[in-house]
């Protein structure tokens, strides 16, 4: 049940939503200029669950260029679950259970993943919008027909109109999760994305 609660973070894109304040706004960067112009991104978030899987938990990221790192505590403070992302491919390890998982096995449990790509996970945690309603056309209507992806934008820090929150509804199941970005940092320094790989291998 844990599992099935932390690896719904995969399903988090749509449609941008207003902020709660009338603001004068600046365009948003793309990704690939915000990764122009800084080495890294780093936060913190919650991410919780309503429906048949009910719950919170609490994460961190890093993330270097295409590849992001999530860590994530549960509610009583131990790390639960570690997520490794890159353009091709989703690896979890779940070490309360202390069991690997690999994109594959996660398809199994999540088939509306089909509807996005694992690099779009690593553009919302920039705070960019991503791209996936082309792949959206292409998946089984089957599939996509029950699903809602939304997204919202308000202050955060000091950006006016920052992407802070994504939610997912599945109409069939009747499930929502929300992930919110509680904090985001991009910053000029480099993460040693080696160290963080290694906390995935046994």
């Amino acid at each position: 049940m844990l599992m099935l609660r932390l690896l719904v973070l995969m399903i988090f894109f749509g449609c941008v939503g207003s902020g709660n304040r009338m603001l004068i706004l600046l365009p948003q960067k793309s990704y690939s200029e915000y990764v122009q112009e800084y080495n890294s991104c780093t936060g913190k978030g919650m991410i919780s669950s309503n429906g048949p899987l009910k719950g919170k938990l609490s994460f961190t990221f890093k993330s270097q260029r295409d590849s992001t790192f999530f860590q994530f505590g549960d509610a009583i403070g131990r790390k639960a679950l570690l997520m490794w992302i890159t353009p091709g491919t989703v690896t979890a390890r779940n070490l309360i259970e202390n069991k690997q998982y690999d994109y594959d096995e996660i398809m199994k449990f999540f088939p509306f993943l089909k509807i996005m790509e694992p690099n779009d996970i690593t553009e919302f945690i920039w705070g960019v919008e991503p791209s996936y309603k082309e792949k959206f056309k292409t998946v089984d209507k089957s599939i996509t027909k029950n699903i809602e992806l939304n997204f919202r934008s308000e202050q955060l820090d000091n950006e006016k109109r920052a992407l802070v929150e994504a939610r997912f509804r599945d109409k069939e199941s009747r499930q929502v999760v929300s992930i919110n970005v509680k904090n985001r940092n991009r910053n000029s320094e480099y993460v040693n994305m080696k160290k963080v790989w290694k906390l995935l291998k046994y």
